[in-house]
């Protein structure tokens, strides 16, 4: 099982997420009953019968917050609702307890003195640089609402946890040839003009004018087909129908929702037809002046865009999240006109022009070489612990209070 899991780490993705997971597992801890309990009733959820309590869950879902608070300095409630705190904070739990059990199956101990130096240095748990006895009690009574007996247990399912995983990724270790590779992508970079066609910049009156060109009975034909895919539609952008006055129904709008669905892919039409014109102009004239560009497609607010992206870059200014659309781009990084409309993840279709490619400069490798070793080794134990994690959590019995996590999910918004 083991090797199946490194196998799959071998990706030299770096992320976040792991740093999340790590920080999550030192720092959130709470009441646990050995014995567990298969109802989430009264608590935050279950794992194979152990509990995370409501209390736990919070205490770990605060201890994330501060820690993104660190990292962003403007990170907010409605930044945390983004990101999905709660969601992480309630995995980082699932995690450690579904590692911890693995680990006791497989043979790990933690000894009574472990779990006692883990929770003399824990520094909650000390006033004036000592550990204090007064304040322990205090924390695990009042603040994590359990018994000591009960916080001990999850401390030393902390510590199991914390040695199973140091078991899987300690050894990890990166290649000069995979730093190397790492270091190309970072560096080698192209410098395109894209000119980027989307519903989000075709004019209002244009957009409107084949708007109005549908009609009440084309959308009452739709809505006899397809209703409950306007219902779907209206769900979920209930904002945008909204009148303004009480609670916004579907029945009171979908006509208007159905020529919404029934213009998407009259808009899809425009924009091929229109990209495709623009790139045989310029094939036709590549000096092709923005004020002729602008003349020729006044239906757009079109304005062609400098991009700068390296060969690792999943996201471009313009043009949003597209990997494909820089592969592309690297395909055949000599300057030129791309010969095809380009259709981004996002459906927004480009028109490039390459107009400068810059290799990396292997001069610099030597001395960023540790340093990219480092954090490539980093992403490597991510995702093999995730990996590891993800499947100890398909093959255990998770019940999650979901009624609790919405009411908590309320203070993300």
């Amino acid at each position: 099982m083991f090797q199946d899991i490194r196998k799959k780490g071998s990706s030299l993705l770096i992320t976040l997420m792991f740093a999340a997971i790590i920080v999550t597992f030192v720092i959130s801890f709470g009441p646990g009953d050995k014995a567990g309990c298969s109802s989430t009733q009264n608590s935050a959820a279950a794992v194979n019968g152990e509990i995370v309590t409501m209390s736990e869950f919070r205490f770990a879902y605060s201890n994330l917050m501060d820690y993104y608070q660190r990292i962003f300095r403007d990170f907010n409630n409605e930044m945390a609702k983004q990101y999905k705190l709660s969601e992480k904070a309630m995995n980082g739990l699932i995690g450690e307890i579904l590692v911890a059990q693995e680990a006791e199956k497989l043979g790990f101990k933690v000894s009574d003195e472990e779990v006692s130096n883990e929770i003399v240095r824990n520094p909650y748990f000390q006033k004036n640089g000592a550990f204090d006895k007064e304040s322990y009690d205090n924390m695990v009574k009042f603040t994590l609402n359990t018994t000591v007996a009960a916080y001990e247990h999850r401390v030393r399912m902390q510590l199991m946890a914390r040695k199973l995983r140091n078991y899987l990724v300690d050894n990890i270790t990166v290649s000069d040839t995979e730093a190397k590779d790492e270091f190309v992508a970072s560096n080698e970079k192209i410098d395109a003009l894209v000119y980027v066609f989307s519903d989000s910049n075709l004019k209002a009156d244009k957009k409107n004018t084949l708007l109005a060109a549908i009609t009440d009975d084309e959308a009452a034909a739709y809505l006899k087909e397809n209703e409950s895919k306007a219902k779907m539609a209206f769900e979920d952008n209930v904002s945008k129908y909204s009148k303004g006055e009480g609670q916004t129904v579907f029945e009171n709008v979908k006509n208007d929702v159905a020529k919404d669905l029934l213009l998407a892919p009259k808009l899809e039409e425009k924009i091929k037809v229109d990209s495709a014109k623009l790139l045989e102009m310029l094939k036709e004239k590549p000096e092709l002046s923005a004020e002729e560009i602008s003349a020729a497609f006044a239906d757009w607010d079109l304005n062609g865009r400098e991009i700068s992206v390296t060969k690792k870059s999943t996201f471009a200014a313009g043009i949003g999240f597209s990997p494909k659309f820089i592969e592309k781009l690297f395909s055949d990084p000599e300057p030129k006109l791309i010969g095809e409309v380009f259709k981004t993840e996002e459906n927004r279709y480009v028109v490039a022009e390459i107009k400068k490619h810059t290799a990396p400069d292997m001069a610099e490798f030597e001395g960023s070489k540790a340093v990219l070793k480092s954090s490539l080794a980093a992403a490597k134990k991510g995702q093999i612990y995730e990996a590891y994690v993800e499947k100890l959590r398909a093959e255990a019995r998770i019940e999650i209070n979901r009624e609790f996590l919405k009411l908590f999910e309320g203070s993300e918004k």
